[in-house]
């Protein structure tokens, strides 16, 4: 071995390492980028959007027709806030909820709606409204609806 190639081989063999660390980083952070990336992906995200369930309204006295009505009018109900882009109607695990009471009082029906929090149980938003009976269902349906939509601060689509 010669003076020359004594003092090529160590210096050949210094930037081997150099090269294998800057490799294996890149390898590191490219693989750490993937996962990162991958894994954005597979989280669930849950909907910015709140989820609202509507409870069947109760008749408050053994009144069949009462009972029938506060039936019809969380059907209603739910058709008129399913319009509502910005607000997911549910069946289970809703954040907020509606739900109510029928009560017949001197020939009217009284109906209370109340918006509740699910999470503690608050109650955002109740209002008493005096329904005659041969009125129309769905137009009181659509009042409750634009009543909870101002509460949640969603306007009702166009």
């Amino acid at each position: 071995m010669t003076e020359t190639d004594s003092q090529s081989t160590p210096a050949a063999r210094r930037e081997r390492p150099g090269w294998l660390a800057i490799a294996f980083i890149a390898v590191c952070v490219l693989t750490a980028v993937a996962l990162y990336v991958g894994g954005v992906r597979m989280v669930h995200r849950p909907s910015l959007r709140p989820a609202i369930a509507i409870l069947p309204f109760t008749a408050v006295t053994a009144d069949a027709d009462a009972g029938r009505f506060g039936s019809s009018l969380a059907t209603q109900l739910t058709g008129a806030l399913r319009h509502a882009s910005e607000l997911r109607v549910v069946d289970s695990a809703p954040d907020v909820m509606v739900l109510g009471n029928v009560d017949r009082a001197a020939g009217h029906l009284l109906v209370t709606a109340r918006l509740v929090r699910t999470a503690n149980r608050y109650q955002l938003w109740a209002h008493t409204y005096e329904f005659d009976p041969p009125g129309d269902s769905a137009a009181l349906a659509q009042t409750i609806a634009t009543a909870v939509r101002a509460e949640l601060h969603i306007l009702p689509d166009m």
